[in-house]
């Protein structure tokens, strides 16, 4: 259990995980949603990701490719987007807790995120083919 005080309102902020996962280290990529209260979270050596943005790791990303990522996922399920300037929030008030891919290059995996990190299933996460 890894805990997150958020500097707003003071609530300890749970996490299913022994402590923020440093995605470098474990080659993959995340994107909170535009809550702010989940993480989707993927290979970044899936074929899927490789296809729209070639070998080039979710954080060293450009920001046309960043751009070209986020138009292709599907909507959040609690509605919105996943974007990459999007930082992970508290779940009582709102507040960051943290920053964005952009900024921190750990993350949250927050209750009822999607990890489509085994199995290499990025594939599901993306609008389909027009």
């Amino acid at each position: 259990m890894f805990l997150v005080e958020c500097a707003g309102c003071g609530l300890a902020n749970t996490f299913d995980q022994p402590y923020a996962i440093h995605a470098g280290f474990s080659n993959v990529g995340f994107l909170y949603d535009d809550n702010g209260t989940q993480t989707l979270i993927w290979s970044s050596y899936d074929p899927a990701y490789v296809a729209i943005v070639g070998g080039v790791h979710p954080w060293a990303l450009s920001p046309e490719q960043k751009s070209q990522l986020e138009t292709s996922l599907k909507p959040a399920p609690g509605g919105g987007a996943w974007r990459f300037a999007n930082p992970p929030r508290c779940t009582r008030c709102g507040a960051p807790i943290r920053g964005s891919i952009e900024q921190d290059i750990y993350y949250l995996k927050y209750s009822g995120s999607i990890d489509l990190d085994t199995g290499m299933r990025f594939a599901e996460a993306l609008k389909p083919a027009a």
